[in-house]
């Protein structure tokens, strides 16, 4: 065996005893050159496992710096890595399949119309397989992610020493065990420290930060130890904690509380009625948009009251027609006075400002185009189809018919 094989002996054995998961290396070409077993496949899925090892020799290959990652449609998930040690070709690390959840047999024995025993055999290599929480996936990825500096190191066996009652090392030991666990009071440390970038990023209404932020939390809030087993629970709680986080966030820059009421009580009831962990991640992605999304239409910290109350009452009747006399009625202030500090404070006149919020909500039935212009104008309060694309392409310099191409 060369120095090059060993090294490979050395690394896929080593992500195999961390994992307890069948782990292989493959040659470029997809030829397996050394398989490590956990689970027994059985035979009726043989061809599936084949056919996704392949899928991410491919995968791996076409994106060498990243770890792949596939879930299959039957709920088995494997990770996949390419890596290169010296003086060999490239080689690519699979390991799987595992499970993120629980799978439900049923719909699979319909869908794939199993016999009996196929069913039984189906339940039981299921039992027998790994639940990996999305948490230990991240982190299994990190490892993946240093693959090529795995190497087999020397270990320095120490020899048990009782110490006596009374001695230094003794009363040492004693005061040490007292003492506050520092490394995870740095872990909780770092917890606020990303929730404080997290919250800064939601009140600037910036997705692109606020994405950088979820890339650092991955495997930070792990609390699958409070729900063993039931990663989709697991998922849930921490959901439900960030929609927490983040609907605060949006208040402290004076969000009105109509709005957050319904984002986050929308999001609420999508986290609980959400059952997979890919759906669940999606949902994540789809609150950390919607959050900013929302503070930048409707964060009105940094005006007086006056035009806060003013602001949040265009924002609230967009979509209807009112006098000037009706927002004055409502923020309690003279017309005149009211028209005069709106256009100074916000560079625009009462109307400008409520033809610029009907844009902005306009655009996402425009993304969705399964409504007409003359629907989509009627419904964020234009009368006139022609007048809403005029006023469209006046303050976004093309027709709403373009910004769909676009």
């Amino acid at each position: 065996m060369t120095i090059a094989h060993h090294h490979i002996s050395v690394i896929s054995l080593t992500i195999f005893h961390i994992t307890d998961i069948n782990t292989l290396v493959l040659s470029s070409s997809g030829a397996i050159q050394l398989n490590h077993k956990h689970d027994h496949i059985p035979d009726f899925l043989a061809d599936w496992v084949q056919e996704d090892i392949q899928l991410l020799c491919s995968e791996a290959q076409i994106s060498p710096r990243q770890c792949c990652k596939y879930t299959n449609a039957w709920g088995f998930t494997y990770l996949a890595k390419q890596f290169h040690i010296k003086e060999e070709r490239p080689k690519i690390l699979v390991t799987g399949p595992f499970l993120l959840q629980v799978p439900d047999v049923n719909p699979l024995y319909t869908k794939f119309k199993m016999d009996q025993q196929k069913w039984i055999e189906l339940e039981s290599f299921y039992r027998g397989l790994k639940l990996i929480s999305a948490s230990r996936v991240q982190s299994m990825a990190n490892i993946f992610e240093q693959i090529e500096t795995i190497s087999q190191t020397d270990i320095r066996e120490l020899e048990l020493e009782q110490p006596a009652p009374e001695s230094p090392r003794h009363k040492n030991i004693e005061l040490m065990l007292q003492q506050p666990d520092e490394a995870y009071i740095d872990l909780v440390d770092l917890r606020y420290q990303i929730e404080q970038e997290m919250t800064l990023a939601v009140q600037h209404g910036d997705q692109e930060s606020l994405q950088q932020v979820r890339v650092k939390m991955k495997n930070l809030y792990d609390f699958s130890d409070r729900f063993p087993n039931q990663p989709v629970r697991t998922l849930r709680n921490a959901l439900i904690i960030l929609n927490t986080l983040l609907r605060v966030a949006a208040k402290n820059v004076n969000v009105q509380p109509f709005f957050l009421h319904q984002i986050s009580e929308k999001f609420a009831k999508l986290i609980e009625r959400t059952e997979t962990i890919d759906s669940l991640n999606k949902l994540m992605t789809g609150m950390f948009d919607e959050y900013c999304k929302l503070v930048r239409l409707h964060a009105v910290k940094g005006y007086s009251p006056l035009i806060q109350k003013a602001i949040q009452f265009v924002s609230l009747h967009y979509n209807k027609p009112f006098t000037l006399e009706d927002l004055s009625h409502a923020c309690h202030a003279h017309p005149a006075h009211i028209s005069r500090q709106f256009k100074k404070k916000t560079g625009m006149t009462v109307t400008q400002y409520q033809q610029k919020r009907r844009i902005e909500e306009s655009k996402p039935y425009l993304k969705k185009g399964d409504a007409s212009i003359k629907r989509i104008a009627e419904t964020i309060g234009f009368d006139d189809a022609g007048y809403f694309t005029r006023i469209f392409k006046k303050l976004e310099g093309m027709t709403p018919t373009e910004y769909q191409k676009s």
